[in-house]
This record gives C-alpha cells, sequence and structure tokens, in this order.
C-alpha cells in the first residue's frame, strides 16, 4: 500500500514539475491579490495593512490549477500524436491521478469559499465556466477544430476569475467601484495574457509542425503577429482608461506605455526579419513587467504612507 501511495506522489511531482507549474500560478495569484487589496487601500485610504487579499488569490489559484488540468482531457488526442513524451501519453501519469487531482481542487476551492463566503456567487460562476470549458461548451467538434474559436469561447475565464477576486475584496469591505473601474482593473490583469497566448503558438513557416493547428497556421505568420500586436494595442488603451480611474496608479503612464511599445517593437522586428522560433519569452517578460512595475509603484506608495 505504501508503494503505491508513493508512485502516485511521484506522478503527481512529474507531472508538477513538467507541466502544471503549480508554484508559478501561486505566485502569480498572489501577487494579482495584492495587487488588487493594495489599490482599494490606497484609493480608500486604509490604516492597516491586512492579509485577507490571499483568500481570493488561494481561491483564483484553485479555479487556475482546476481548468489547467481539465485541458489534459481534451488534449489527449493531440499529445499522443504531437507530444507522446508529455506524461499522459507516455504513461508516466495516469487519468485517474488527475481526476483525483481535479476533485481535490474542487474541494479545497469550495470549501474556502464556504468559509469565507464574501463573494461566493462570483466563485461558483467562474467554477462552473471553468467546467464548461472543460466539457469545450458541449461543443466539441465545432471548437477544438478551430483555435481562434477556442480562443474567443475560452479567453473570458479571466474574467469570471478575476472578477471574483475583485468582488471579494470590495465585498469584505463594503466597497463600491463603477463598472468602469472593476473592467478596467480586469482588463488590465488578462489583457497581456492574451498576446502572450498568441504569440507563444505562432511560429516560423519552418517550425510549424505538419497537423497541429497554431495561430500562424490559420492567419498566417504575419497575420498571427498582427492578431497579437491588437491586443497589445487593447492594452494601451485600456492602460489609460484604468490610470484615469484610479489617482494612486498616477505616475505609471509612460512606463506602462514603454514596457508596451517594445513588445510592439519586438513584433515588429520578428515580423520583418524573424530572427527566433517565437516570442513566447519576450511576451512572458512583457507580462512580468506589466503586472511588477504598478506593484512595485503601489508597494513603494503604501511603505511610504
Amino acid at each position: 500500500m505504501i508503494k503505491i501511495h508513493m508512485s502516485f506522489f511521484k506522478r503527481i511531482l512529474c507531472y508538477c514539475k513538467e507541466q502544471l507549474e503549480p508554484g508559478s500560478r501561486l505566485l502569480l495569484s498572489i501577487l494579482i491579490g495584492l495587487f488588487v487589496f493594495l489599490l482599494i487601500y490606497l484609493e480608500h485610504d486604509f490604516i492597516s495593512f491586512e492579509w485577507h487579499f490571499l483568500v481570493p488569490s488561494l481561491g483564483t489559484f484553485s479555479l487556475l490549477i482546476y481548468y489547467r488540468i481539465s485541458d489534459e482531457f481534451k488534449d489527449i488526442k493531440t499529445d499522443q500524436r504531437f507530444f507522446p513524451d508529455r506524461p499522459i501519453p507516455s504513461g508516466r501519469l495516469f487519468l485517474n491521478d488527475l481526476r483525483m487531482m481535479l476533485l481535490t481542487t474542487a474541494v479545497f476551492g469550495f470549501a474556502l469559499n464556504v468559509i469565507y463566503s464574501s463573494a461566493f456567487k462570483e466563485f461558483l460562476a467562474a467554477f462552473i465556466f471553468t467546467i464548461l470549458m472543460g466539457k469545450w461548451f458541449f461543443m466539441e467538434k465545432i471548437i477544438s477544430k478551430n483555435r481562434l474559436l477556442a480562443f474567443a469561447t475560452h479567453g473570458p475565464v479571466g474574467i469570471f476569475l478575476y472578477w471574483y477576486l475583485e468582488a471579494y475584496l470590495l465585498n469584505m469591505y463594503a466597497l463600491s467601484w463603477s463598472l468602469e473601474q472593476k473592467l478596467s482593473l480586469v482588463a488590465f490583469i488578462i489583457l497581456p495574457g492574451f498576446s502572450w497566448e498568441v504569440l507563444r503558438k505562432s511560429y516560423l513557416p519552418q517550425d510549424e509542425i505538419e497537423g497541429y493547428q497554431i495561430y500562424s497556421t490559420m492567419l498566417g505568420f504575419r497575420g498571427a503577429l498582427s492578431f497579437a500586436s491588437f491586443w497589445v494595442i487593447l492594452t494601451i488603451i485600456n492602460n489609460y482608461i484604468l490610470i484615469k480611474s484610479f489617482s494612486s496608479l498616477r505616475g505609471m503612464e509612460i512606463p506602462l506605455l514603454i514596457v508596451n511599445v517594445l513588445l510592439l517593437v519586438a513584433i515588429f522586428i520578428q515580423g520583418m526579419k524573424p530572427w527566433i522560433k517565437n516570442l513566447k519569452p519576450i511576451s512572458e517578460f512583457y507580462m512580468g513587467f506589466h503586472l511588477l512595475l504598478p506593484l512595485g509603484f503601489l508597494i513603494f506608495k503604501v511603505w511610504n504612507k
């Protein structure tokens, strides 16, 4: 019995290390929770720092993990054909292992939001959306064959996740924000991820895998780069709205603009004279700076306060 349990945990550890990367998702959830809390802290002139943001951060983390694991069930055939060395197709991880992880994650998320129920309805809405994602919204034959359609139907999950996080903290402190403030903050969090999603799955023509659908196979190499640029431009516009809506972020106009313009320059260069397989590494740095710069700015203001 001990050997069976040990082999189970070894399989889970292998999966976490190679694909799931729970540490990075936990860190992201905490940083976003901290960002939203500090914005509330400064906008509403709180007197003392509190750690309540960890609750919706952990709730968001559970949802991130749930829908990432759900993807494994949807990608079984694709992984068997194109990525046979991954844990599931290689036999180093079993589907029952994933089912156990899904159940554990769901129980954790629900238990957390039953105990701390400031935004239970919002959590439930986000959880239902993640379940529907895992079922291809019951339109697998249509959505699974079109990555752009999958992007359009799955992308909004971030709205549900971070609307929940935002609602939890606002409800916790009995605060009210305008719809513009709520939406611009959620958009600030999710829009950089849209350009990253497109760029990480847009390869040079010679690097594309026959039969494996990515954005560049559907839109063409430069078409995919243009699609990613659209989301960067939309991010720039939303940042203007965000900073206009929250006085605590005044001063971040130029730094955030520079971060976005640098990515646009990298995309332009890649389109004119390709020099790398895809821009995934650069887009990851972009996402990091796009969040950490204003987060550091808010931390500095709180520290001085």
